[in-house]
């Protein structure tokens, strides 16, 4: 089994870090997710990009089985 952590840590200008991991039955899950912004709206979309690339890595592990 595989309980490693990968971390995504955008540039500067994204302003938001993913970090991911295994849980004890192989799952892909979100282990931290920071998010910095000027505003709502830019946080709300910042969540929304982190939890798109989330999504992006889970089903590439899923593809990858």
């Amino acid at each position: 089994m595989f309980f490693g952590r990968k971390q995504i840590m955008m540039n500067s200008e994204s302003k938001f870090t993913l970090k991911v991991g295994h849980d004890r039955y192989n799952n892909l899950i979100i282990k931290e997710l920071s998010v910095k912004a000027d505003s709502v709206d830019e946080l709300i979309e910042k969540t929304k990009a982190a939890l798109e690339e989330f999504n992006a890595m889970k089903t590439e592990q899923m593809l990858g089985e």
